[in-house]
């Protein structure tokens, strides 16, 4: 019966925590990288747009960090978001310099993402 237990148990992982990163938690901010530029989602509350805000495709995810990276000094690349799943298209804002505002969608609602300096 405790064996059973045992073998329970260690099939379980807490909550908010990455399959193989052990006792590493990281807490992502909402940010999406596009070439050397980090952008993140509205101050306080992210800004939602609809859909005739949107210009055209800028980027695309390339990697998602929030799940899959452990090491608390990654680095984060060109491409790399924290939430948005692969293949998210990243788009220009219009009305709004691409350098300093672009937009994606997460979890059913198109949020803007403003640049910000290293």
């Amino acid at each position: 019966m405790v064996a059973a237990a045992l073998v329970f148990l260690s099939g379980c992982q807490l909550p908010g925590s990455s399959a193989g990163c052990g006792a590493v938690q990281i807490d992502w901010v909402d940010f999406i990288q596009v070439g050397s530029t980090r952008y993140l989602a509205g101050p306080g509350s992210p800004t939602i747009l609809r859909q005739s805000d949107l210009g055209p495709v800028v980027a695309r995810v390339r990697f998602r960090v929030a799940g899959n990276v452990c090491d608390p000094g990654y680095r984060v690349k060109d491409g790399d978001a924290a939430f948005l799943d692969p293949g998210t298209p990243i788009y220009e804002v219009t009305r709004k310099p691409a350098d300093q505002v672009l937009a994606a969608e997460r979890n059913g609602q198109i949020e803007s993402y403003e640049a910000r300096s290293p």
